[in-house]
């Protein structure tokens, strides 16, 4: 007995110490009150019914971390607690916040009615353990912007400690739009304040998600600092979405820098607004139109380039039947075929050395001295190119677009709209794809590179005269022409591979053909005059292997070491093909080089002592000169700036010098009276134009995969072509349409020359 009395006067006391205070409030005022560990408060907010959502806030500054008040918001089938202060970590340490507002959620499945959501009275009960009074103020209210409405503006604040989120309806914001697509909307968030934040879209059901530790842990969501946007389909969200808004503690996740400082003002003003997407008639306007153009430019340009070659054809046995009928090349007969296709080098080492001091020898070297080589031999090694291309192709293709259907299937199951570096206020999904209009749009590629493919066939068995080929015009090599036909069309798988879904990670697929392009470009011009010492496809996919890893190394480890470990890599390549190509491949890096340069000078130094310094070979020395300043000059440019975009800066050094060695090309054969006949101006006005004018939509760029994902969405934008395409879709469309005219420049290029003797071609 004496212990049962013990107990209940134990309880007694503790009872009479504890003082629970139920109160009876209103919503929209503010009331303040004193609390310490002997008293609770119970605080019941009534209202005769709950149009939109209530929203509690509390705020108190004398509340401590050690004994913070304690606050929960009840509901009859839900809960929600927290802590004040609350405590967020950052960079910088752990940051206080004394006032936090969060908005009770509602299942919409269950209480959403068109007059309201039917709720009872919130219960907010606040307790602490502090000894001494601690000071709080708390407010209920009504969030009444709550329910989003399409294409109307919604501003507000947010800070790390003050969520809001918004319930947006499928089923109630239906319209016979016929130009617009209600079954999908966009969200679109706009701020001018740089203050980085998570959005997320999840299911209207509770819980809400809306702090900092979980937000991640439902549903669609992106980093945003000043402008995002998440296309959100009905067939996810059938009931609705919950849009939710939360600031974060620092802007680390959104900068990709670590904070240095604390900024107190984490303030973030925002602008939201829920768009119609486009509709199905657009998707299809926007197929037939780009398929019907790419059809339309078929049709004229098959029919207008057969035209022009027959107007411009001459038989090519013309005139070499007529002014040589008895030539040693035309009674070959069968020993034509008895020589091997695997002919590298010359029968005998004499002839050899022979045509080397031919090289070295000759100020001016015509193209019967650099193809001497049976034509077989040259047809036989151009067709490696093709063999190597659609080899890399095969086992390069297919694990990128592996990697890129796993990366897809990664969003759409997690969520994570970071993953992938979108225009989101111009990405329309398809099917599983989020992004179809990038997809698309690289079908220029495709189909102008089959029709590359098809000219060249048509123009290979046009002109097709073994004998004729051996003493008269520019050897042709179509299997390199293949090569780059097919490499266009693997630019336009791999960009599209690359634009299921674009980072950081994967950007060298959208760059890698486009390397291969540039460097076949190179060694095409290069192999016109220089049939017999051309680079091997071995050595040129070899060249390009280095190239691309390089370009890995660039994107994961793109420090001060590595641009400078680059910089001499690439300055003693610069210096080892300039040699190469000044002496046609006459020039070998062994032990007697020292020897043989010293007795060069001293023969050279007996002759003349300026002939030293005097270059034999004018206009390829200028060349390489002007080459060697340009490259020099990029090489130091991109060590000044070692700029993160590693893989544009080598595609530029590629294309910079297939331009060079394009405008050399054509100037010297304009200065040696070389005709450029028309047909290849035109395609080279064209090609001109089109790479101005594609320059430009590129610069003007809709994403940027070489920052963090919220800073990428700043340079997201609207659709400008169909309600389809923005402008990197036109960039697209502009470069296939550009990089076909190259290559017919190319192909062309040299008719004037169809029916001229080599011994008149002159080599530079």
């Amino acid at each position: 007995m004496l212990h049962l009395f013990l107990l209940i006067s134990a309880v007694t006391v503790i009872c009479d110490s504890f003082n629970p205070i139920y109160l009876n409030l209103s919503y929209s005022n503010f009331y303040t009150f004193s609390i310490n560990k002997s008293v609770e408060y119970i605080l019941e907010f009534s209202a005769p019914e709950l149009k939109y959502p209530p929203r509690v806030t509390i705020n108190s500054s004398d509340a401590q971390i050690k004994t913070p008040l304690m606050v929960v918001a009840r509901q009859p089938k839900e809960l929600l607690s927290w802590q004040l202060p609350m405590v967020l970590e950052s960079d910088t340490g752990n940051h206080n916040f004394t006032k936090i507002s969060r908005t009770l959620c509602h299942d919409m499945y269950r209480d959403y009615a068109p007059r309201g959501i039917r709720v009872d009275s919130p219960i907010v009960s606040v307790s602490t353990a502090a000894p001494q009074n601690v000071t709080f103020t708390v407010q209920v209210d009504y969030q009444k912007d709550f329910f989003i409405k399409p294409s109307v503006k919604y501003n507000f604040n947010i800070t790390p400690s003050e969520p809001r989120f918004y319930f947006y309806n499928f089923t109630a914001n239906i319209t016979e739009s016929p130009n617009s697509n209600y079954e999908t909307v966009i969200l679109e968030v706009f701020s001018d304040d740089f203050v980085c934040m998570t959005v997320s879209i999840q299911n209207a059901s509770c819980p809400v998600f809306d702090t900092n530790q979980d937000i991640t842990f439902r549903g669609f969501y992106e980093t945003v600092n000043t402008q995002g946007g998440i296309t959100i389909p009905k067939y996810k969200f059938p009931y609705g979405f919950f849009a939710v808004f939360v600031a974060k503690p620092d802007d680390s996740d959104c900068t990709g820098i670590p904070s240095l400082y604390y900024d107190t003002n984490r303030t973030k003003t925002i602008t939201l607004i829920v768009k119609p997407s486009i509709s199905y008639q657009d998707y299809v306007n926007a197929v037939i139109a780009t398929l019907s153009s790419i059809g339309i430019f078929y049709f004229v340009f098959i029919a207008g380039f057969i035209f022009c070659s027959k107007r411009g054809y001459v038989p090519r046995q013309m005139e070499y039947v007529s002014s040589e009928p008895a030539t040693p090349s035309t009674c070959l007969g069968e020993e034509v075929d008895e020589i091997s296709l695997d002919e590298t080098e010359y029968d005998v080492v004499s002839e050899a050395d022979q045509d080397k001091s031919i090289r070295l020898g000759k100020s001016v070297v015509y193209l019967s001295d650099l193809a001497r080589k049976d034509p077989r031999v040259h047809k036989y090694k151009s067709y490696l190119y093709l063999y190597n291309v659609l080899t890399v192709a095969l086992f390069y293709g297919l694990p990128v677009i592996q990697l890129v259907v796993t990366y897809q299937r990664v969003l759409n199951e997690t969520g994570q709209q970071d993953l992938c570096y979108y225009n989101f206020l111009c990405a329309h999904p398809l099917g599983v794809i989020s992004d179809f209009n990038h997809v698309f749009s690289n079908s220029g590629y495709v189909l102008l590179g089959l029709l590359f493919l098809g000219i060249t066939y048509r123009r290979e068995i046009t002109h097709k005269d073994l004998n004729f080929e051996r003493q008269y015009g520019i050897p042709q090599h179509y299997g390199m022409f293949y090569a780059m036909g097919v490499a266009l069309i693997m630019e336009g798988v791999l960009s599209g591979s690359y634009h299921v879904c674009p980072n950081t990670a994967n950007f060298q697929f959208d760059s890698s053909f486009m390397y291969v392009m540039a460097v076949l470009c190179m060694v095409k011009l290069y192999q016109n005059r220089h049939p017999d010492i051309n680079a091997t496809a071995y050595a040129t996919f070899g060249v390009l292997a280095v190239a691309i890893l390089l370009g890995m190394i660039g994107i994961l480890e793109g420090n001060l070491y590595f641009w400078i470990v680059f910089t001499i890599i690439y300055l003693l390549s610069c210096f080892y093909l300039s040699i190469q190509i000044y002496y046609m491949g006459c020039w070998k890096l062994d032990a007697g080089l020292a020897m043989r340069v010293w007795r060069i000078c001293v023969y050279e130094f007996w002759s003349g002592p300026l002939n030293v310094i005097k270059p034999i070979h004018k206009a390829r020395m200028c060349l390489l000169i002007i080459a060697n300043l340009c490259n020099w000059g990029m090489a130091f440019w991109g060590v000044y700036k070692h700029q993160k975009d590693f893989a544009l800066f080598l595609l530029a050094i590629f294309m910079g010098n297939t331009l060079l060695y394009f405008s050399f090309y054509i100037v010297m054969k304009i200065i040696n009276k070389e005709r450029v006949n028309k047909l290849s101006l035109f395609f080279l006005s064209l090609s001109v134009l089109c790479a101005i004018s594609a320059m430009y939509f590129f610069l003007n760029k809709s994403i940027s995969w070489s920052r963090t994902p919220a800073q990428s969405r700043q340079f997201n934008q609207e659709c400008k072509l169909l309600r389809f395409y923005d402008f990197h879709d036109i960039w697209h469309f502009l470069s296939a349409i550009g990089m076909f005219f190259t290559f017919m420049v190319l192909l062309t290029l040299d008719d004037d020359l169809s029916h001229t003797h080599r011994n008149k071609i002159v080599v530079f």
